[in-house]
This record gives C-alpha cells, sequence and structure tokens, in this order.
C-alpha cells in the first residue's frame, strides 16, 4: 500500500467485484439507469436490466459490468492534503452521456474540525455557485495540524473510492467504496453521482426544504426551488444539500454540498446518494463532535446568521385579504382594546396598485392616509412591514419596468430577449441580480419606495422564481416585438447539452413536473452567460442580498427581511417562513420540524403562519397554534384571503390564551435576543463552541439519549426552556419527554422527578407546558404590548439549579437596532455552590452599555434550592431573600443592581 507523505492521508487499494459485462445480477452491484414511471419495455430498450425490488433498490440498472470505472492515475500529496487525478476505464457513459476524463479530486484538510473535498473538471470550468453570493472560506496555506479525521483512498491504478473516518471513534462518516455494492461515481456533463454507505440504523436531519419528519427516513429528497402549499415529502421554495448524522455513540457530524444544480438526493436502508444534474461535487465535511458545534462548523463555511432588530422578536399580524388602511387601522385598535402583544402590522399583496410592487393603491391605501397609519404605529412603538414580489410589471409608464428596462437589469431568455411571465399584476419581467447594476437599481427602487411609506422591513415572496406560466407566457414573434432584443448564445444543444430536458429527470414534484413547471424555462440566461438551470435555486438568496443591502443602507440600521426561498448563505441576510401552510392539526405539528430544520440550515429567525394560511381554522386549533407559535423565532399570524379572519382576539378564549403565551413570549425576549447574538457570533464554553441555534431539537443538547432521535413534538429554546405542545385536536393532556437531568416548571418552579422518561402531563386548553432545565440561568423583563415598552423595564434573572447546584446563563445588550455593535455589554451568569454556601457571579465580559443606558436588575429567582438559606449578601451587603420550601424556591427582590455592572450574590 502506497502512502502520501501526510500523516492524515491514507492509501489502500479497493477491489470491485463485478460481473462479466452485459450480464444482470440482481443481488451484485446496481447502478440506476431509469428514470422515475420507466416500464420494463424502456429499460430493457436501453440495453439495461430489469428485477423488481422490494427495496429502494433501482428496478431498471446497467448491466453490472457496463458503467464506467473511475480510476486513479496519479495521486500527489499538496501543502494542503492531495491531489488524485482519476480517468475511466471506458467511455460509454452511465446513460446519461459521456462521463468527463480525467477528473482531478482536490482533498484539502481545511482545519482540524473541517475537511473540503472536491471534484473538478480539469480542462473545462464549470458551473460554481458564485463566492460573491455565497462566500467560502480562504483556502487553507497549510494543511490542519491535528485533524479529527483521516482519509483513504485508492492507489493508482485502482477504482477510485473515498473514505472519512473519524479518529477518536473509528467511526466511518463518508465511504464511496463501490465494491461494497453502492454506486461508485459518475461525473458527466449532466449527471454526476457519488454514493456513500450509511450504518444500520442511521439518524439522518437536514435535507431541505421539504414537509417531513425531522429524522429522515428512506425516499427521495429533491432540491428544486418550487412555489406548491407545502405538500408531505415534495421540494419546497428552498435548497439546502446538508445533512448532520448522529451516531450511536452521541458523536455528530455533517456533510454540505456546495452545488445550486436541481439535485435528487437518495436515502435507502444502507447508502446516502447524490443525483446532481450539473457544476461540480464540492463537499465540506463537518467533525463536530457535538450536533451545536456541527452547526456552528457549518455556519464558518456558509455565513453566521442576520442579527435581526429587537422588534422583529416581538409578534406579528397580517392577512392577505386587508381591504384597505381604515382595516389595518381596526386590527391595532383591537390588538390594543384586548391587550393582546403586536409589535408589527403586515400587509399582503393588498395594499399595491394593480399589485405592482414600490407602489400603494390611491384609493384603498392612499399615500395620506397611509402614513398617517405608520406614523401612529411608531408613535406607539410598532412597526410596519409589506410584501414585494420580485415580478414587475412589463408596463411603460412603471418606474419600476422603465428603469429596469433602461438599466438592462431583467433575466433575458434563450433569444436575449427580456424574459417576460406572469403573475399577480399580469405579465411580468424579473430582476437578475447576478447583473451588477442590479444592486443599484434595487436599492433605487426601495429608496423612492421608502420614500412614499416609511416602513420598516420587507417581505420577500414568490421568489422561487414562482411564475403561472410554466416557462415564458408569450410567444417568440410577441417577444421580439416588445423587447427587440439580441441573440445570445450560452449552450449547444448539439454538443449534447440540453438545459430544459437534461438526461436525468430530478423528482421535481415528485417526478411529474419538469423544470420550468411554474418558474422560467431554463435556458433563460441571467447576466455573464448563467443559464437559469444553474441559477434558478439561488434566486431567493440573491434577491435577499440585495434587499437586506438596500434598507440597511438607505436606513443606517438593521433590517427585518423575510423571504419564502432560501439557500445555505441565506441567513446572513434574511429570515424565513415556512411558506402556505393548512390551518390543520397536521401544519401545527409540521410547523416544528420545519423550525427545526431551518435552525441546522443557519436561518434561525424562522416561523411558520400561526393558525394556518390556508383554511378556516377553529377557536380550538388557533389556541393552541397560538400556544406553540408564542415560542417560533419568527412569530407571525397570517391567513389568506379565501378565509375567515383569525386574529386572535376573534375568540376571547384565544385571546386569552394569546395574552398569557405572549406575555411569557415578550418577557423572555432577552434570552432569545441573547441567543440570537450567540448564534451571530458565537462563545466558548470550556473546550466547545456554543450558539449556532436558537431553537433546537433534544437531540441537541442529548446526543447520548437515543431516546431523543426522533422527538419533533417538543423542542428547546436555548438549551433549557423545555417546549411541550398540545398538537392534537380534543387533548387535554401531552406526553413529554424529560431526558436525564433536573427539570423545573417554569411557572411556578416545582421539579419534575421522573425523568429519562415520557411522563403524561395535564394540558387544559388555557395552558402549554414549559419547563426549565436544571443548570440554566434565564434573563427576564416584565411583559409588555410592544418590545420597545418591555425593553424599558426591569431585568430580573430565573436560575434553575443542576444536581452540582450550579447554573449558568448569558445576557447580551445593546440598543436593538444599530449595525455596529459598539455599544454592546455581554454578561455571563456563573453560579456555582461548594459544601457551604453558594455564589452568583454576574460577570460583565463586554461593556458599551452604561448604567443610564438600561433598567437594572432587580429581582432574582432561584429553582431547586434544597434549603433555605441562613444568610445572603450581595457585593458584601445584607440581603434578605424569601424561601419556598414547598417548591425549593429562592427569591431576591428589589436588588436595584445596574445591568451593566458585575456583582457577586452569596448564600449560605
Amino acid at each position: 500500500m502506497a502512502s502520501l507523505s501526510i500523516p492524515t492521508l491514507l492509501l489502500s487499494v479497493s477491489v470491485f467485484i463485478s460481473s462479466v459485462a452485459g450480464d444482470c445480477y440482481p443481488q451484485g452491484f446496481r447502478k440506476d439507469c431509469g428514470f422515475l414511471g420507466i416500464n420494463q419495455q424502456q429499460c430493457e430498450a436501453k440495453g439495461c436490466c430489469w428485477h423488481e425490488f422490494s427495496d429502494h433498490s433501482p428496478w431498471c440498472f446497467f448491466p453490472n459490468g457496463a458503467p464506467p470505472e473511475y480510476v486513479v492515475k496519479a495521486s500527489v500529496p499538496t501543502n494542503t492534503g492531495a491531489e488524485i487525478t482519476l480517468i475511466t476505464k471506458n467511455t460509454t457513459g452511465a446513460g446519461y452521456g459521456p462521463d468527463i476524463t480525467p477528473v482531478v479530486v482536490h482533498i484539502d484538510f481545511d482545519t482540524n474540525e473541517r475537511l473540503h473535498v472536491k471534484f473538478v473538471d480539469p480542462k473545462n470550468d464549470r458551473w460554481e455557485v458564485p463566492t460573491r453570493f455565497s462566500p467560502v472560506p480562504s483556502p487553507p496555506t497549510s494543511k490542519a495540524s491535528s485533524p479529527l479525521y483521516t482519509v483513504t483512498t485508492a492507489d493508482p491504478g485502482s477504482n477510485f473510492f473515498i473514505k472519512v473516518v473519524r479518529k477518536s471513534d473509528g467511526e466511518v462518516i463518508f465511504d464511496s467504496t463501490a465494491s461494497s455494492g453502492f454506486n461508485g461515481l459518475t461525473f458527466a456533463d449532466q449527471y454526476l453521482s457519488l454514493t456513500t454507505q450509511l450504518p444500520e440504523g442511521y439518524n439522518l436531519y437536514g435535507l431541505g426544504e421539504h414537509v417531513h419528519p425531522l429524522k429522515l427516513t428512506p425516499m427521495t429528497y429533491t432540491m428544486w426551488n418550487f412555489d406548491t402549499a407545502t405538500p408531505a415529502n415534495l421540494n419546497l421554495y428552498g435548497s439546502h444539500p446538508f445533512y448532520m448524522d448522529l451516531r450511536k455513540s452521541g458523536l455528530a457530524h455533517g456533510v454540505f454540498l456546495r452545488n445550486s444544480n436541481g439535485m435528487d438526493v437518495t436515502l435507502d436502508q444502507s447508502s446516502l446518494t447524490y443525483k446532481v444534474i450539473g457544476g461540480v461535487l464540492d463537499f465540506y465535511f463537518f467533525l463536530g463532535p457535538s450536533p451545536e458545534e456541527v452547526a456552528i462548523q457549518y455556519q464558518q463555511v456558509i455565513g453566521r446568521p442576520h442579527m435581526p432588530p429587537y422588534w422583529a422578536l416581538g409578534f406579528h399580524q397580517c392577512r392577505y385579504g386587508y381591504a384597505d388602511v381604515q382595516t389595518l387601522e381596526d386590527v391595532v385598535s383591537n390588538y390594543t382594546s384586548h391587550q393582546i402583544p403586536l409589535d408589527t402590522m403586515w400587509t399582503d399583496i393588498d395594499y399595491m396598485d394593480a399589485y405592482k410592487d414600490f407602489t400603494l393603491s390611491p384609493t384603498k391605501f392612499p399615500k395620506a392616509e397611509m402614513n398617517k397609519f405608520v406614523s401612529k404605529l411608531h408613535a406607539s412603538g410598532q412597526h410596519y412591514v409589506v410584501i414585494i414580489d420580485p415580478g414587475i410589471a412589463n408596463q411603460d409608464g412603471y418606474p419600476a419596468w422603465d428603469d429596469g428596462k433602461k438599466q438592462d437589469v431583467f433575466i433575458k431568455d434563450k433569444n436575449g430577449n427580456i424574459f417576460i411571465g406572469k403573475v399577480w399584476p399580469g405579465t411580468t419581467a424579473f430582476p437578475d441580480f447576478f447583473h451588477p447594476s442590479s444592486m443599484s437599481y434595487w436599492k433605487s427602487e426601495v429608496s423612492k419606495f421608502l420614500d412614499l411609506l416609511p416602513v420598516d422591513g420587507l417581505w420577500i415572496d414568490m421568489n422561487e422564481i414562482s411564475n403561472f406560466c410554466n416557462g415564458a407566457c408569450v410567444d417568440d414573434d410577441e417577444q421580439d416585438q416588445a423587447n427587440h432584443g439580441h441573440a445570445v448564445t450560452v449552450y449547444n444543444v448539439s454538443d449534447g447539452f440540453n438545459p430544459n430536458t437534461p438526461p436525468y429527470a430530478i423528482r421535481n414534484q415528485g417526478g411529474g413536473a419538469a423544470l420550468n413547471a411554474k418558474t422560467l424555462d431554463m435556458d433563460c440566461v441571467h447576466f455573464g452567460n448563467v443559464l437559469e438551470y444553474n441559477a434558478h435555486n439561488l434566486f431567493g438568496l440573491t434577491e435577499a442580498i440585495a434587499t437586506n443591502s438596500a434598507l440597511e443602507s438607505l436606513k443606517g440600521k438593521r433590517s427585518l427581511v423575510i423571504s419564502r426561498s432560501t439557500f445555505p448563505g441565506s441567513g446572513l441576510h434574511t429570515g424565513h417562513w415556512t411558506g402556505d401552510n393548512h390551518a390543520n392539526w397536521d401544519d401545527l405539528y409540521n410547523s416544528i420540524p420545519g423550525m427545526l430544520n431551518f435552525q441546522l440550515f443557519g436561518i434561525p429567525l424562522v416561523g411558520s403562519d400561526i393558525c394556518g394560511f390556508i383554511g378556516t381554522t377553529t377557536e380550538e386549533l388557533c389556541g393552541r397554534w397560538m400556544q406553540l407559535g408564542a415560542f417560533y423565532p419568527f412569530s407571525r399570524n397570517h391567513d389568506d384571503i379565501h378565509s375567515a379572519p383569525q386574529e386572535p382576539y376573534r375568540w376571547e378564549s384565544v385571546a386569552a390564551i394569546s395574552r398569557t403565551v405572549l406575555g411569557i413570549r415578550y418577557s423572555i425576549l432577552p434570552h432569545y435576543y441573547t441567543l440570537f447574538h450567540m448564534a451571530h457570533k458565537p462563545v466558548t464554553e470550556g473546550d466547545a463552541a456554543v450558539g449556532a441555534t436558537v431553537t433546537r431539537p433534544l437531540l441537541f443538547e442529548f446526543p447520548s439519549d437515543p431516546n431523543t432521535f426522533a422527538i419533533d413534538k417538543q423542542f428547546l429554546v436555548g438549551s433549557g426552556l423545555l417546549i411541550s405542545p398540545v398538537l392534537t385536536q380534543g387533548s387535554t393532556s401531552v406526553d413529554a419527554y424529560f431526558p436525564s437531568a433536573r427539570w423545573f416548571d417554569f411557572y411556578d418552579g416545582g421539579e419534575q422527578t421522573k425523568t429519562g422518561a415520557s411522563v403524561t402531563l395535564p394540558a387544559p386548553m388555557d395552558h402549554i407546558n414549559v419547563h426549565i432545565r436544571g443548570g440554566c440561568t434565564i434573563p427576564r423583563q416584565q411583559p409588555a404590548m410592544t418590545t420597545t415598552a418591555g425593553r424599558q423595564t426591569p431585568f430580573n434573572l430565573l436560575i434553575a439549579l443542576d444536581e452540582k447546584q450550579a447554573s449558568t446563563g448569558y445576557l447580551y445588550l445593546d440598543d436593538g437596532e444599530s449595525l455596529s455593535n459598539a455599544s454592546s455589554t455581554f454578561i455571563s451568569y456563573v453560579t456555582t455552590s461548594n459544601s457551604t454556601s453558594t455564589t452568583l457571579m454576574g460577570q460583565v465580559m463586554e461593556k458599551g452599555v452604561s448604567a443610564t443606558d438600561a433598567p437594572q436588575l432587580d429581582a432574582i429567582t432561584v429553582y431547586g434550592v434544597t434549603k433555605g438559606p441562613s444568610s445572603a449578601s450581595l457585593n458584601g451587603k445584607t440581603v434578605t431573600p424569601k424561601y419556598d420550601s414547598s417548591k425549593n424556591v429562592l427569591t431576591f427582590s428589589s436588588l436595584g443592581v445596574a445591568i451593566s455592572s458585575s456583582f457577586r450574590l452569596i448564600w449560605t
């Protein structure tokens, strides 16, 4: 066995077992030769084998010896790892065009926790995700010094494979060895495929965006951005080719394929196969080893999440179908009169003049009345957000069209004309955010709109791109007459490349939809001769970049952008809502795995339409949804024009529920805001980094407890608030799992004595079960009607002690909106105990807020104090707490501590 002079790059020989070319062995190595819906006659007409299997194996497969095999021609050590050149044994292709040869594999030991493996065509430039939209870390100049992984590949002359192993326990985390009966590498122009083996009983998460339980199950996960009303298991608005794998050992790793082309990722019982229709295979491996560290390491590649303004964490109200400005005023007034908190009022496309972006309806939402309405909101410490869609009506005299046409910033068709689709205003063009003038164009349109109406944020919808036609909506002659374009040439069908009908059909909407279904034609052209075929999944990201940049530049402070379509890196610029859900109990549940997946994808500001968007909700469903939605990072009630209004004040029971749960939300917003800061800028606890997610599945905190691996009907806010909502109609109890730890009732401090087990808890209609984990400290303020008012109230701490009578928490403070955090303060709260005393240290780690700029710390409540203290002191001065021996709760009040000052509280 040959070895490179790189300690962690080992070489071994791969033995490929194959049959005689042309033979069909169903029990042997099978490479998919078919397409969704292929029958036996079509399969055999391709010269392939047919056998019906009971598992997810392909029924139509190549003769076992026929597919080309990549072998290692040369392997050369580099300063950062190795460079391996592959060639094919034959050139028959895998049914999807000739295989590219040679292929070069770059293996870079980026960091101790991150491995980078990239397959490229050394002779021709291939499409890759532009780094100006999705930056990646600078390449290393030397290999990692102490990597947590080893990499094994084949000797020259042997069939190629790559195997990545975790050093600490020898666990194989990626293995493309074809000799074990799994597909090898395929690298054709429009079909790239690679398979890795998976262990029995694997636990995988990610591969979005789909409506699916949190834990992935064997099926094909298609990534192709598509406008659809959230059907189960089908590709939705965003594409995230990233998964996390949690092994039985409790150690986790992640795998990211940096590729924007359409793809299927197929899971079966023992393998995962990528099937990609373009670009390159650009893999990043993240070694964790904790789930939270995997997420942090992934975000080091795709970008840290955007830090939202504080008000964005308040409650939001919207409806598609608000008739006029008076209706908006009535809704806000009703929230106030029912004493339900409301921070932000939203308006769907109703406000526009004939559904055109950057306009106001002159009759229903006239400028003068709208400005008066928004001014009143601002005077009350509230905010206003409206929707904009990417489709720009192609109507002369409409400034957004005239300006865009003049600057030539719209996407073109294959003939060089402006592509014309159809959305709400009728026929439309779409901005090309690849164009160097697009940012200034978009900023100018946003600027003029802000002059018209000073909104506080923008909601960008329909940006998959959604189109009411399948491709172009006018014929070529009409388009030529309308646009007088010039022809462009970006591909040649005679070369075998066809973007509209590639040789492999991904399972778009389960396999029945063409690539241009409800979107643009794939031969549309972006600036730089970039085909829509390659750029399709990036549109939502590029629009979010332009929108966030425009708002923050124009306003000089942090913006709120909420986007429907997303891609890795979107979280740096935008939040997300999970789209057009339904007012039913299934989607109440589905909102939890949807929310948790986007934490993994680096977009923590996420939530679902509370009470459901499509269909009329019920009093019970809306009440339960308000209870759950009050804990979404992005919390908004929203429904559509065909449904009955569902603002929470429509039912007195739901209004009462909302006052309670939004009171809780607003009281713990300092905790949420701190979690967002830590996601934006992780901190270190001991040897581990923490702070990639705001909400998280239980498995993130308890990765060694297999009972948590599939739990997605409960979740955590941060590391220590356990939310156990009712998700079934008519239920007045809920089964909640409590991992082994100390857990206390959030409301009164009563300790949950049964842990490591599921417990049935009472859950009457007016109650959602919330528990705090021992070891966690949560900063709070008083509940209020707006975040503006809440930020003026005194702080208090809720401390839950663990088995060692210890606890840790953090508080981040700033002005809530500045782009710079120069005036911010970051405080740690650490409680420790010994045999005679307990000490709480409030330690200011970064100081930028003076004592006069923020309210004081007024009270501290401690859960799990097993014995009442005989004495207590704050900074050396005696204080007198109250102790409830029935609940083991200790309370300090009237403390008057400057929130930005360090302090020491001791009780014995």
